[in-house]
């Protein structure tokens, strides 16, 4: 299932990318700049591994590919991460590097941003 997350726009940000005065990459950096937020990227991006070990963990992601259109206030950009797992049964740890892409929206009207994550892969019986 796809993720989707609302994060609140500072009313100063809010008018600046609305009047074209900065771009949707120096609006993310303020917005996940905030532990909170950046905490809910985390978990989000974790989510995207559950079922492919114990506990995954992202502690950190990059953003790449931002494209925005301050006409229509849609984009789109590509979180790049490492997301860690631990196997308790076996006490053995391991890792894979990932991308998830995002789709983003913004409502002026209620200084929000929305933020849909791609849909997962996913294999029906014929697929092995």
């Amino acid at each position: 299932m796809a993720e989707n997350i609302t994060l609140q726009i500072p009313a100063l940000q809010l008018q600046q990318i609305t009047g074209k005065e900065i771009d949707l990459e120096s609006l993310l950096d303020v917005l996940f700049a905030d532990k909170d937020n950046h905490a809910l990227m985390c978990n989000r991006l974790e989510r995207y591994h559950w079922g492919n070990g114990t506990f995954p963990q992202v502690e950190a992601f990059t953003l790449e590919h931002i494209k925005f259109d301050a006409d229509t206030l849609t984009g789109k950009f590509r979180c790049r991460f490492r997301v860690g797992f631990s196997f308790t049964c076996s006490g053995t740890t391991g890792g894979q590097n990932d991308t998830i892409a995002w789709d983003v929206k913004i409502d002026p009207e209620k200084q929000i941003m929305f933020l849909y994550g791609e849909e997962p892969l996913t294999r029906d019986g014929d697929d092995l």
